[in-house]
């Protein structure tokens, strides 16, 4: 999930958005109602997290505002002074709930969680979507019934695809439709962490385990417990980490570091793959005990080049619930449409998404988009994709699509990442490999 948090407690924010950081959300905290409207104008948040009392404008009027921009967004409102009156008034103006501080971080998470895929399965007219999976194409509908036979299942679980086509979409999915849904929900990318933070972020440590461990640190593995740990790039992990984890997934025991004892916990793993996992295995650099440890319940979810006629209903998805409160006054055009899906979108759905948000971004009082802003807001990608990719390596491809959209936005590396549906250290990584300068 995207969440804003809006909190003038500074100790308190950073606490609560490192928090929800490591537990695998975007957050995006901020001090005041104006800097929390501001965001809202310029990007789309799953949920909000609202201070009731802050200097200038107070809880309510936040929500108030945000509620205006985005109605489809989750607000909770916490309080260190609750009230009646103003849970009343909360509820009134469309809060999901009302906690008081301090609040249990798992609490937070639960509601916030379950109030944004409450949202989403009250979109209508939107019957081709699952959980947030929006298709109806054979690719889909196989997916969904893939997740569906093994969702219940406590055996671990691989998802492959390329970047951006909705490899944590299918995770949350196979979750919250499984008898795990009341419980945790757990997310690390293993590229965006630093090699040697891997363990304390898995395990966690006992105090005095190394210096500077004052206190005891919990890792992700045992708060997922009775839940599940979705581990994304899990081909970046380094070949120790993947021993302990190997070890953990066959016995369901680990060691915090520092500590003598084995901890227990149930937890289901999903892990998912952006590159050819077999090739890692093949080359050494992923352990071939863990893939076949890994690979007994696979999804392979294809890029958004193979399921074309998924693209006007992510559009339409998109407009509803995404992108801004007077989508349904903004149109598309055939024409518009058709360019769209030539459109190679090696960023995949993720793309899509932010090309449209940039195309809206440019409507004046016309609320049309047209092929003509379509292209004005494109980065500089192959149009369209080979019909074949014979002699053609996907490195290759890889490499010219991330070249033209670093040229596209000025070689500003956030937002081609962005743009690309990646993360900043997974791009730098990418430019490093194929020496792009």
């Amino acid at each position: 999930m995207k969440i804003l948090i809006t909190d003038d407690n500074k100790p308190f924010r950073t606490h609560l958005s490192n928090a929800l950081i490591r537990r695998g959300h975007h957050v995006l905290a901020v001090s005041n109602g104006e800097e929390a409207i501001t965001h809202a104008h310029n990007e789309q948040f799953d949920t909000a997290v609202i201070d009731m009392k802050m200097i200038g404008m107070d809880g309510l009027q936040v929500l108030r505002e945000l509620k205006e921009i985005h109605p489809q967004l989750i607000g909770v409102i916490l309080t260190g002074h609750g009230s009646i009156s103003n849970a009343v008034e909360a509820t009134k103006l469309g809060a999901y709930a009302y906690l008081t501080k301090p609040c249990d971080i798992s609490e937070l998470e639960t509601v916030l969680t379950k109030g944004y895929h409450e949202s989403i399965k009250a979109m209508k007219p939107f019957k081709e979507i699952y959980h947030g999976i929006v298709g109806k194409s054979p690719e889909i509908k196989k997916i969904v019934r893939t997740i569906n036979q093994v969702k219940d299942s406590p055996l671990p679980s691989l998802i492959c695809g390329e970047s951006g086509v909705g490899k944590e979409l299918v995770a949350r999915a196979l979750h919250y439709d499984s008898k795990r849904s009341k419980c945790p929900f757990i997310a690390i990318n293993c590229a965006s962490l630093k090699t040697d933070l891997l363990e304390n972020e898995f395990f966690g440590h006992i105090k005095g385990a190394f210096t500077g461990a004052t206190d005891v640190k919990d890792g992700i593995v045992k708060l997922a417990d009775k839940g599940t740990l979705f581990i994304d790039e899990i081909t970046d992990m380094d070949p120790q980490i993947q021993a302990s984890l190997l070890r953990f997934i066959e016995i369901g025991t680990f060691r915090p570091m520092g500590s003598p004892r084995e901890c227990k916990v149930d937890v289901r793993i999903i892990a998912a793959a952006n590159r050819n996992i077999e090739k890692a295995v093949e080359e050494k650099k992923f352990r071939n005990d863990l893939y076949y440890r890994l690979n007994v319940c696979r999804i392979d979810v294809p890029p958004l080049r193979e399921r074309k006629e998924d693209i006007p209903l992510l559009l339409d998805y998109f407009l509803a619930s995404k992108i801004s409160a007077d989508n349904s006054k903004i149109t598309i055009t055939p024409d518009a449409l058709k360019f769209l899906t030539s459109l190679s979108w090696m960023g995949n759905v993720r793309e899509l998404f932010y090309i449209l948000e940039r195309a809206i971004l440019t409507l004046e009082d016309n609320l049309t988009i047209t092929t003509d802003i379509i292209k004005l807001v494109l980065p500089n990608q192959k149009t369209p994709f080979p019909e074949s990719l014979s002699g053609i390596s996907l490195e290759s491809v890889e490499r010219e699509s991330i070249l033209d959209n670093l040229k596209a936005n000025n070689w500003n590396v956030n937002q081609t990442a962005k743009i690309l549906g990646i993360d900043r250290r997974t791009l730098q990584r990418k430019i490093a490999r194929y020496k792009i300068r």
